[in-house]
This record gives structure tokens, sequence and C-alpha cells, in this order.
């Protein structure tokens, strides 16, 4: 019981307010090592790389359906 009440206690005090910036990220942020960036950097290009993908299979398909149209 004694813990019950500690944890309301605990839940109910306030902790403060989490600072958010601009775009969504919290303020509390760890930075980043030149490694996390880089893999930042890596992912970022092949999401590029995936949605060019995507927009040339999506062109590809609609060519393949404009020909079985005729």
């Amino acid at each position: 019981m004694t813990g019950v009440l500690a944890v309301l206690f605990l839940l109910s005090t306030d902790a403060g307010q989490v600072e958010v910036v601009d775009g969504g990220v919290s303020a509390l942020a760890v930075p980043r090592s030149a490694e996390d960036e880089e893999v930042i950097q890596h992912l970022e290009v092949l999401e590029h790389l995936a949605e060019g993908q995507a927009l040339e299979m999506m062109l590809d398909l609609e060519d393949e359906r404009g020909k079985t149209d005729r």
C-alpha cells in the first residue's frame, strides 16, 4: 500500500515542462556523435532512393497499363 501511495505522490508532483523546439524535437535530445550523423545521412539517402525507386516502379506500371489498354 505504501508503494502505491508513493507512486501516486510522484505522479501528482510537477516534474516541469519538457520544452519542444521547432520541428517537434525535444530540448532534452542527446548530442549526436559524428558516426551517428553519418548513419542518419546514409539512412536519409536510402530513404530518398527508395522513394525514387517507388516512383519509377509506379511509372513503369502506368506504362504497362497503358499498353494493355490499347
